[in-house]
């Protein structure tokens, strides 16, 4: 069975999609998407994690940003 995503936000390696009823953020500092069922609470997950991935010097830097 295949659920369809909906990305709403991509910023410095962060993605914030719609999977169904739920919300994912996925991101290149993390081994496994977080998953929320409100998107209030995951909107604001998602801009901490956006804050700390642009924090990751070396992150930043394989994205070509520092």
């Amino acid at each position: 069975m295949t659920t369809d995503a909906r990305i709403l936000h991509a910023r410095s390696g962060v993605v914030l999609e719609q999977r169904g009823e739920d919300y994912a953020i996925s991101s290149l500092r993390l081994s496994e998407p977080l998953i929320f069922t409100d998107l209030s609470e995951a909107q604001l997950a998602f801009d901490n994690e956006v804050a700390a991935s642009e924090q990751d010097a070396e992150l930043m830097s394989r994205l070509g940003g520092a």
